[in-house]
């Protein structure tokens, strides 16, 4: 009975501890360098394991979500990576996040077709998370 109850939990156990990154960056009429570069450093920060980035005009809105054993650190790493984009591009106005309802709202914006809707829904999604802060 042992060895079945190991047997189903192992697998199971082994499938959560996953190290894949899921890294998505969109962008309305925007610079590819700078959509790949900003990709890079989301993919280097080892404490992400899932992020979209969404670039639209002059500004970046980045929702992250970190490693769940790493909950209690999240804003640090919310802080050390929007530090690192803004030393790189001091030109973006750059808002990161860690809060789950951002990362949502953005992996809907990389759907959505029509451009405008994406910019507006943008700007409120950054008012929403510097009003959150």
């Amino acid at each position: 009975m042992k060895k079945l109850v190991l047997l189903c939990f192992i697998p199971l156990f082994l499938i959560g501890c996953s190290n894949e990154q899921t890294i998505q960056v969109s962008g309305v009429a925007t610079d590819e360098e700078k959509r790949t570069e900003i990709e890079d450093l989301i993919r280097n920060m080892e404490d992400v394991y899932t992020g979209t980035a969404i670039m639209v005009e002059d500004e970046v809105l980045v929702a992250i979500q970190v490693k769940p054993w790493l909950g209690f650190k999240e804003q640090k790493v919310e802080k050390k990576l929007q530090k690192e984009i803004e030393e790189k591009y001091p030109d973006l106005n750059v808002v990161v996040s860690s809060d789950f309802k951002m990362h949502w709202e953005t992996q809907k914006l990389l759907e959505e077709e029509d451009e405008k809707k994406v910019t507006d829904e943008v700007k409120k999604l950054k008012d929403l998370a510097k009003e959150e802060t």
